[in-house]
């Protein structure tokens, strides 16, 4: 057991860019020539689309590694595909993610056995989102809900079966972060561009056109990243250059006056706190960030003319809560097999509930609303699982784990299932079950390492 321990606690950093500092910053600076349309839309849009053929060639060779070098920029650049290049399919991602993580499903899942069987519910789920929408109110609705819910189900599937090494996983949180990077360069350049009309309420105008809502899960994502590098002592020389990128991230992330992303980074905080209380270095640490928040604060505070603290007293949900309230109405009244797959936006005006079209915002509302008590075990249930399955993995992979699933549950709670970072988001969450699993099959663990976040 003490060998295994010891190849836990080996701490050696298994991926680093030779220049994490120029990468930073080139990404920004693509960034900005985007923001400023220098790189034509339609132009930058075929780019897009070329690198999602190249994602399409990798998931068929089954190279995953490669997989998860392209994917965050297609990611992350997908709400700006969604706001300026209409003419790509809204889709496109989660088409992607049906089409190429099911290769890698049917390729590559038969060579070991699960390590979690909770996909099986999210498969039933899936499976009643197909058959309970006979009647939909609004087909073009049923059917992004439909890919939205199989985009999450096959990445799931897919992880079940496997056991992601630290630097498959490092490479691609380093490019999330790069790729984030390039979209707070496009954020920024609305701050540069003229001036911003503050109030309370999300702000198009200070995201440079892309939906401020959705970039709370974007950012927020890219925040936590560079919050664990800099807590992460491994990381101690790259700490000054993590510090200030992620000061740039915030701010862009603060300015959209979506409140999200700042509940979902404070969320991981707290949970960061709860896992390391026994490590008082990590105290120092966090109290050496203080000062770093409180200029952050002055400066957005300052740019905003005090609106930003207005928005964050303001009481309300944005009408979050009312939809909640709403959905378990719906409930109620179609306990059994709920209103459909799709329907909740129209019912909610056939049950005079509420004045307009309007989607539940939340994936466990949501699930109760169209599928009933079916829906809510199914669905609430895999989550369940999910939580008691990773609270039993060996540590770090529980902790990042823990705040991958914190992540994601916060995000469709906020937002519903809409973006494409939210599936591989979970995928992470599954993928990492450490020595809890790998003790227990006849594969080799010459290669268990602990993962880092660089």
């Amino acid at each position: 057991m003490s060998r295994l321990q010891n190849i836990i606690s080996n701490k050696k950093v298994l991926f680093q860019p030779k220049n994490l500092l120029l990468s930073y910053l080139i990404a920004f600076g693509f960034g900005v020539l985007i923001g400023f349309k220098v790189i034509p839309v339609n132009a930058l849009a075929v780019v897009y689309l070329m690198v999602v053929g190249v994602c399409i060639i990798l998931f068929v060779k089954g190279d995953v590694e490669n997989i998860f070098k392209w994917l965050p920029y297609v990611m992350y650049l997908e709400v700006y595909m969604r706001a300026f290049a209409r003419w790509v399919p809204y889709l496109t991602i989660q088409y992607l993610y049906i089409f190429g993580f099911g290769m890698l499903f049917v390729k590559g899942s038969s060579m070991k056995g699960n390590h979690f069987k909770g996909f099986l519910l999210l498969l039933a789920f899936s499976f009643l989102e197909l058959v309970n929408n006979l009647h939909p109110y609004d087909p073009a609705n049923t059917r992004a809900v439909l890919v939205n819910s199989l985009s999450l189900l096959l990445p799931v599937m897919w992880a079940s079966y496997n056991d992601f090494k630290p630097v498959l996983i490092n490479k691609f949180l380093i490019n999330i972060k790069i790729a984030g990077v390039l979209l707070s360069g496009i954020v920024f350049v609305a701050h540069v561009t003229g001036s911003i009309d503050y109030g309370l309420f999300s702000n198009s105008e200070a995201s440079n056109g892309l939906a401020p809502v959705q970039l709370s899960g974007y950012l927020g994502f890219v925040c936590i990243l560079f919050f664990l590098s800099i807590m992460n002592a491994e990381e101690k020389i790259n700490r000054t250059t993590n510090l200030i990128i992620f000061s740039v991230v915030l701010i862009m992330m603060v300015l959209t006056f979506s409140r999200g992303g700042v509940y979902f980074l404070l969320a991981v905080v707290l949970l960061y706190i709860y896992y390391n209380k026994n490590k008082m270095g990590n105290y120092f640490k966090l109290v050496g960030l203080i000062p770093v928040f409180y200029i952050l604060y002055t400066v957005v505070v300052d740019k905003t003319g005090g609106k930003i603290v207005e928005r964050y007293e303001q009481e309300g949900t944005s009408n979050r809560d009312v939809l909640v309230d709403i959905g378990f109405q719906l409930f109620w009244k179609n306990p059994i097999f709920g209103v459909g797959t799709g329907n909740y936006n129209i019912a909610i005006m056939k049950e005079h509930l509420f004045s307009q079209n309007s989607g539940a915002h939340n994936e466990f509302v949501r699930a109760a609303a169209e599928h009933g008590i079916i829906g809510i075990f199914c669905y609430w249930t895999f989550f369940l699982m999910l939580f008691l399955n990773i609270n039993r993995r060996p540590q770090p992979q529980k902790q990042y784990a823990m705040y991958f699933l914190a992540l994601f549950t916060l995000i469709i709670i906020h937002n519903g299932l809409k973006i494409s970072i939210q599936p591989l988001i979970l995928m992470l969450a599954i993928g990492t079950p450490g020595l809890a699993y790998l003790k227990n099959k006849n594969v080799s663990i010459r290669d268990f390492r602990q993962p880092v976040i660089a």
